[in-house]
C-alpha cells in the first residue's frame, strides 16, 4: 500500500502538481481505487466492454428472430388459431411489397374456407373467412394479369366446401362462386 501511495505522489508531481496538491489528492485518488475494487457494478475489462456494446443488437436480432419465427408459423394455421391475425398482418405486408402475392392470399383464403367446413368450424368463423376470401378474389380480379388458374383453384376449393357445408354457409359460398362466374 505505501509503493501504491509513492507511485500516486509521483505521479502527481509529475504531472505538475504541488506538494499542498499532492498531499490533498493522494488520500482521494488511493480511496477510489478501493471503491472501484469495493463496487460489483463496476467491470473491467473486453468482456464488460462487448457485452455492453452488442447487448442491444443481440437482443434486436432475437427479437426480430422471434418475429420472423411467428410469421412463418403463421402462415399454415387456420382462422380458428391465435396466429391467424399475424397472417393476416403479414399477407397485407407481402401485397404491399409484392401486388401479385394477390392470388395466393386469394387462394389461401378459399382453401381455409374448406378446411373450416371441413372440421365443422363455427358458421361465423367460416363465413368471415369467406369473406376475407371475398374481399381477396375483388381486389385480384381488378388486378392487371389477373390468373384465372388461381380463380379455377378457388371454385374447386369452394365447390367441395359447398359440398359439405351446412345450409347457412352452403347459402353463402354458393354466392360466392356465382359471384366469381358472374364477373
Amino acid at each position: 500500500m505505501k509503493d501504491h501511495i509513492r507511485q500516486l505522489e509521483k505521479e502527481l508531481k509529475q504531472a505538475g502538481a504541488t506538494s499542498a496538491e499532492v498531499a490533498a489528492l493522494v488520500p482521494i485518488a488511493s480511496s477510489l481505487g478501493l471503491l472501484k475494487a469495493a463496487n460489483p457494478a463496476v467491470k473491467r475489462g473486453w468482456k464488460h466492454i462487448l457485452t455492453r456494446a452488442f447487448k442491444p443488437t443481440l437482443t434486436l436480432v432475437a427479437g426480430a428472430s422471434v418475429g420472423m419465427a411467428l410469421v412463418m408459423f403463421s402462415q399454415s394455421v387456420l382462422p380458428t388459431s391465435w396466429l391467424y391475425p399475424v397472417q393476416k398482418m403479414a399477407d397485407s405486408v407481402a401485397v404491399k411489397v409484392d401486388p401479385a402475392y394477390r392470388a395466393a392470399i386469394m387462394m389461401k383464403r378459399a382453401q381455409q374456407v374448406d378446411q373450416l367446413v371441413a372440421i365443422n368450424a363455427k358458421a361465423s368463423v367460416v363465413l368471415a373467412t369467406l369473406a376475407d376470401y371475398n374481399s381477396a378474389a375483388s381486389a385480384y380480379k381488378s388486378a392487371p394479369h389477373a390468373n384465372y388458374a388461381a380463380f379455377e383453384y378457388c371454385k374447386t376449393n369452394l365447390r367441395q366446401a359447398a359440398a359439405a357445408a351446412p345450409a347457412a354457409v352452403h347459402k353463402a359460398i354458393l354466392a360466392s362462386l356465382s359471384s366469381l362466374e358472374t364477373s
